[in-house]
């Protein structure tokens, strides 16, 4: 595992150095922190649709209309919703399904908060690998 770290860590130094190509690597570290959290959504988004039709803990409606079928487009949105904090009210989960929905806006507001620091090391021409 330790290997693995270090070229993980060579790689990220090898095109992350804000000194010599600053808004190359911001843009690619913005890229990559969105990906990296669209992919976040998904995988809560995967884990609410077999939490409520699976395991059956819960639920997941539309404020306005409880009786509608919700669409798995509609998970994603739900958990990008909630991995960002913003909490619109337009979905609202029930049951037990709430703890699972409130862990996944701790998780997202921690991931949120150390992108944002990534991000500024970067701004500041700082390499966040380099020691």
């Amino acid at each position: 595992m330790h290997s693995n770290s270090l070229q993980r860590s060579s790689f990220c130094n090898a095109h992350v150095d804000p000194a010599a190509h600053p808004k190359r690597c911001l843009f690619i570290s913005v890229s990559l922190i969105t990906a990296a959290h669209i992919i976040e959504a998904a995988i809560y988004a995967s884990a609410f649709w077999v939490a409520v039709h699976q395991i059956d803990i819960g639920s997941l409606q539309l404020a306005q209309d409880p009786t509608e079928n919700l669409y798995p487009m509609d998970y994603f949105y739900f958990a990008l919703v909630n991995l960002t904090t913003l909490g619109r009210g337009d979905l609202q989960p029930s049951g037990h399904f709430r703890f699972l929905t409130g862990i996944s806006a701790f998780h997202g507001f921690l991931l949120i908060t150390a992108s944002g620091g990534y991000l500024l090391q970067v701004m500041s021409g700082k390499n966040p690998f380099r020691k």
